[in-house]
C-alpha cells in the first residue's frame, strides 16, 4: 500500500508505448524470427544432403558461430539513427541468402550460406533490437519486453506445424520451402525501409531510471548478463533434451501436449500480464519465475514414469516451465534496461540477445556430454543447479 497513492497518478502520464514505430518493429521483429523458426528441421534436410552427423551439426553450428563472433562488435557500432539501415541490410542479406538453400550442395558451400545467413540476422537483430529499445520508457519496460518476446516467440509456435502442414505442396522438400520464406523477408524489407526513413525516435532515456545509481552499474549489469545465460542454457537443454526424457518415461503420446502448452503458457503470460510486470518487484518477480523453472527442471529428473499414468507428470511440468519462463525471460530483459546507463542500454540488451545463442550453443553440448555419462535426468540437474543462484542473485539487485 505504500506509495500507491503518489504512484498510481504519476503512472497514468507515462510515455505512450504504442506508437507507429513501436508496433512497425515489433512487426519487424516477428517477421525476423519467422526465418528462423522455418529451420525447425534443418538437420534432417542437411543429411539428406549428403552430410554426415558431425557435418551437419557443424552446418548448423556455423550460424550460431557467427552471432558469437560479429555480434558484440557490430552492436558497439550501430546507434538509433543507424539501427533502420542496420536492419534494411539485414533483411537485404536475408532475402538473397533464402534462395540459395535450392542450389547449395556440398558440405563448404553450405557452411558458408549458414555463415552468410548468419550474418545477414546479426545485422537484422542488432538493428531492430538497438530501435526498440530507443522505444521503451523505462517505467513501461515490462510491458515493452513481455510484447517483444510474444514477436519473438510467435513464428516457433506457428510455423513449424504449418510447415510440415504444406511440405507436400512443395515437393516434399524443405529447400522449397526455405526459398519461400523469401516471401515473408520482402514485406519485412519494405517495412524496414519505411521505418529508417522516418527521424529516429526521441531517445526514451529517462533521467534517474530505477537501479543507475553509479556504483551499482557494472554490477547488475555483469549480473544480469549471467543469469539470462544460465536461463538460456537451462532453455536449450529443456528444448533439445525433453523429447528424450518423455520417451524414456513412457510419454510418448505427450510430447506434443508437453511443447504446445508451454509455449501456449509463455504466450498467454506475457500477454495478459504484460502491464502487471511493470507494477511488481520486477526483481522478486522475475526470481519467482527462475525458481519456478528450478523446480520443473528438478522434476523432470525424478525417477518417475516407464508408463504411460507415470509420465503424466510432464502436463504439469509443461505448466510450470511455462509459469517460470514467461515471467523470468522478458523480465531480466526489463532488468537490464532498468539498471543500464542511458548510453549502454541498446548495447546492453544486445548483448542479453547475445546470450541466446550462448546459451544454445553450450546448452547441448553441456547436456550431451551429461546424458552420455549420467542420462538424461543428470542433464536436467545440471540446468537446475546452474539457475538456480539466479534466485538470489536477482533478490540481491539494487531496487
Amino acid at each position: 500500500m505504500e506509495g500507491g497513492t503518489t504512484t498510481r497518478p504519476a503512472a497514468d502520464p507515462l510515455p505512450r508505448l504504442w506508437r507507429g514505430d513501436f508496433a512497425g518493429v515489433l512487426a519487424l521483429a516477428l517477421l525476423g524470427f519467422a526465418n528462423l523458426a522455418a529451420f525447425y528441421g534443418l538437420e534432417p534436410w542437411l543429411r539428406g544432403k549428403g552430410l554426415d552427423a558431425a557435418q551437419a551439426g557443424g552446418t548448423i553450428a556455423a550460424f550460431t558461430l557467427v552471432a558469437l563472433v560479429l555480434m558484440p562488435s557490430v552492436a558497439a557500432r550501430v546507434s538509433v539513427a543507424s539501427a533502420g539501415w542496420c536492419t534494411v541490410a539485414g533483411f537485404t542479406v536475408t532475402l538473397l541468402v533464402l534462395p540459395l538453400y535450392l542450389v547449395a550442395d556440398g558440405f563448404a558451400a553450405l557452411v558458408g550460406l549458414r555463415l552468410l545467413h548468419g550474418f545477414g540476422f546479426v545485422l537484422t537483430l542488432v538493428g531492430i533490437t538497438t530501435r526498440f529499445v530507443a522505444l521503451v520508457p523505462p517505467q513501461r519496460a515490462g510491458e515493452a519486453y513481455s510484447l517483444f518476446s510474444v514477436a519473438d516467440l510467435l513464428p516457433f509456435a506457428l510455423l513449424p506445424p504449418l510447415l510440415e502442414l504444406t511440405l507436400p505442396s512443395f515437393g516434399g522438400d524443405a529447400a522449397n520451402q526455405y526459398a519461400a520464406m523469401a516471401l515473408l523477408q520482402a514485406p519485412a524489407l519494405l517495412l524496414a525501409v519505411v521505418l529508417a526513413r522516418r527521424v529516429a525516435p526521441p531517445s526514451s532515456d529517462v533521467a534517474g531510471a530505477p537501479g543507475a545509481k553509479a556504483g551499482w552499474r557494472g554490477g547488475p549489469v555483469l549480473a544480469l548478463l549471467l543469469i539470462n545465460t544460465a536461463a538460456f542454457i537451462a532453455h536449450a537443454v529443456l528444448f533439445s533434451m525433453a523429447k528424450g526424457r518423455a520417451l524414456e518415461m513412457g510419454g510418448e503420446a505427450l510430447v506434443g501436449l508437453f511443447f504446445a502448452l508451454q509455449t501456449g503458457t509463455i504466450m498467454v503470460l506475457r500477454l495478459s500480464a504484460g502491464k502487471l510486470f511493470d507494477r511488481l518487484d520486477q526483481r522478486r518477480a522475475s526470481a519467482f519465475g527462475a525458481a519456478v523453472v528450478t523446480l520443473a527442471l528438478l522434476l523432470l529428473a525424478l525417477p518417475i514414469g516407464g508408463t504411460a499414468t507415470g509420465a503424466w507428470v510432464l502436463v504439469p511440468v509443461a505448466l510450470l516451465l511455462g509459469i517460470g519462463f514467461g515471467a523470468c525471460l522478458p523480465l531480466l530483459n526489463a532488468l537490464m534496461h532498468r539498471h543500464s546507463p542511458p548510453a549502454q542500454r541498446g548495447a546492453n540488451i544486445n548483448l542479453m540477445m547475445l546470450t541466446l545463442q550462448v546459451g544454445y550453443l553450450f546448452g547441448p553440448l553441456l547436456g550431451g556430454l551429461v546424458v552420455n555419462w549420467a542420462g538424461y535426468p543428470a542433464a536436467f540437474v545440471m540446468a537446475a543447479v546452474l539457475l538456480a543462484p539466479a534466485v538470489p542473485l536477482l533478490l540481491r539487485l539494487p531496487r
